[in-house]
């Protein structure tokens, strides 16, 4: 069936902007463009990159949404200076915790620290849907941007699908990692907390404990909202900022 021309031109404009935005982030993560320089003006990126207004400014408005541009009336758009790790969560969670990191400007490393096995509590029980007490296994790993440790990272998930996981545990992101042992989620949920720093994870932070911190757990779901693992990560609450997508029908 041939694409409808009004079709085809959206798309056109889709690729467009994300090539735009693709060129300006690589431009910013190299270096090129430097923590408070000045982007090129509206037109200049419009001649430069022979696209709409429209384009440019949708390109521009997803970076400034990732957190590594942001716009001064008046005066035009500058690259935001290193510090706050954006992490957005979209309705497709391809992009990684470790993906917004870079796009900090910060290289995102992994420390494993331990993986056994637990019996679970009434909280991941409940998370997991399997009965208190229920063996299960757990991760824990360390996130660092650059030298500086910023996120603590637990998962949890049972027997069935511990053989697909271990093999990228130690070295990726969850819904990566989930990605890559070719496991389906359909939806995701989300729970956000505040939190201060206990005595057993303040060596890990270097910071005392009682350190405002942040907690997010999360759960992927299947298609028949069945659990695949549940996770909860302890984050660093003055270095990340986390932005929601949402999706409304019309």
């Amino acid at each position: 069936m041939a694409r409808q021309p009004s079709e085809a031109r959206t798309n056109v404009r889709v690729i467009l902007y994300r090539d735009i935005a693709s060129k300006l982030r690589a431009r910013i993560t190299k270096g090129v463009y430097l923590p408070n320089d000045k982007l090129p003006s509206l037109a200049e990126l419009v001649a430069e990159f022979k696209a709409s207004a429209i384009s440019v400014r949708r390109a521009l408005r997803e970076l400034a949404y990732e957190g590594l541009i942001y716009g001064e009336q008046g005066r035009g758009v500058f690259v935001k200076p290193k510090g706050i790790i954006h992490r957005v969560l979209a309705t497709n969670a391809e992009r990684s915790i470790g993906d917004e990191i870079g796009r900090a400007g910060f290289k995102a490393t992994i420390k494993e620290l331990k993986y056994d096995r637990i019996g679970a509590d009434e909280e991941i029980a409940s998370r997991l849907k399997v009965a208190p007490g229920t063996k299960i296994h757990r991760h824990q790993k360390l996130v660092f941007a650059d030298s500086e440790p910023v996120s603590l990272h637990f998962l949890h998930f049972t027997n069935e699908i511990a053989p697909r996981l271990k093999p990228h545990l130690a070295h990726a992101f969850v819904f990566p990692m989930l990605k890559r042992a070719r496991i389906h989620v359909q939806q995701t949920r989300f729970e956000f907390a505040a939190m201060a720093l206990s005595n057993d994870h303040s060596a890990l932070f270097n910071k005392p404990a009682g350190f405002p911190m942040g907690a997010l757990r999360f759960t992927p779901l299947t298609r028949r909202r069945t659990p695949i693992l549940t996770g909860t990560t302890i984050f660093r609450s003055d270095r990340f900022v986390f932005d929601l997508d949402v999706s409304h029908s019309d």
